[in-house]
């Protein structure tokens, strides 16, 4: 893995956590992307640092980690990602990007590391643990912009875009480019004009999939279960995301390549409910690549 990771003609994203928070089996949202000898994290849920570990992915060399929205499944493991990188050895600073909040969400999780951060260089010393990389900083921008370049080195662009997920605000999702390929992230998401404006000719997207047949079958169990709270969560969740068909229409009339599904929702318990439920209906409308898997399913994509 570790070889093909560093690849310099070739852009790996691995999906390191593909749940919503329904699931114990299944890491929460957390997408790694390896392009350019860059190790890009796009939000980091619950167990999503452990998962990394488990696969042997180099956390170490991790310089940055994007967050989509402050939803607790997209960032629940942020302060995990911050301190495992520098304790497995990150010898360099580590940038969270995400749009206004970011900054508070660091700085909270800064607060609760800072004695784990003392104690490590206190106990190795601080040639072994150098303070200065213990943390991480922060960089905001503006969520309801469009097309805002977020990060940009060597060729290699992020950049952000609006997503649709109300009532939560501010939500985005975002755009990885470099040498001619594009790997799009949507968020958590509803169609929307700017998701179909990224998603144009994409190498990869990364996309947010529910199936509402299902989740709408939930919410009946649920009320002859007589559990009306559950029932009102699987018919709130409804409201603001895609569904897998729509997935699939916007895939197939944006020319995408290759189409990742992440926030599965329900997480599917084995993988012939993975292909009933989601890669069946999806594999009837769009006919590129589809990547539906457990968490760890690596899409290499070659650069011309």
């Amino acid at each position: 893995m570790a070889e093909r990771l560093d690849d310099a003609d070739t852009i790996t994203v691995i999906l390191v956590g593909t749940s919503n928070p329904m699931s114990l089996d299944r890491a929460q949202t957390a997408t790694a992307v390896f392009v350019n000898g860059r190790f890009f994290l796009f939000d980091c849920g619950d167990g999503s640092e452990r998962a990394m570990e488990a696969l042997n992915l180099p956390v170490a060399r991790l310089d940055a980690i994007f967050i989509t929205h402050f939803h607790a499944d997209h960032f629940a493991d942020l302060g995990e990602a911050i301190d495992r990188s520098f304790v497995m050895g990150r010898r360099k600073p580590l940038t969270v990007y995400g749009p206004t909040g970011v900054r508070d969400l660091v700085d909270g999780f800064l607060g609760a590391y800072a004695a784990e951060f003392r104690a490590r260089t206190d106990h190795h010393g601080a040639a072994m643990m150098p303070p200065e990389f213990a943390g991480a900083r922060s960089v905001e921008f503006d969520g309801d912009a469009e097309g805002i370049v977020v990060y940009e080195e060597d060729g290699v662009r992020v950049s952000s875009f609006k997503a649709s997920h109300p009532p939560i605000e501010p939500n985005v999702g975002y755009v990885v480019e470099y040498r001619g390929k594009k790997v799009v992230l949507s968020g958590d998401t509803l169609v929307t004009d700017a998701l179909r404006k990224r998603a144009e000719g994409a190498a990869l997207l990364v996309g947010d999939a529910m199936n509402k047949d299902l989740i709408a079958a939930m919410e009946q169990a649920y009320r002859e279960m007589d559990n009306p709270f559950m029932a009102a969560v699987m018919h709130d969740i409804r409201d603001y995301h895609m569904d897998i068909r729509e997935l699939a229409e916007l895939s197939r009339d944006a020319g995408v390549e290759r189409l990742a599904l992440h926030h599965l929702s329900p997480p599917p318990p084995n993988r012939l409910a993975m292909r009933r439920y989601f890669e069946g209906p999806i594999r009837s409308i769009y006919h590129g690549r589809l990547y539906a898997g457990d968490d760890g399913l690596a899409v290499e994509i070659p650069l011309d």
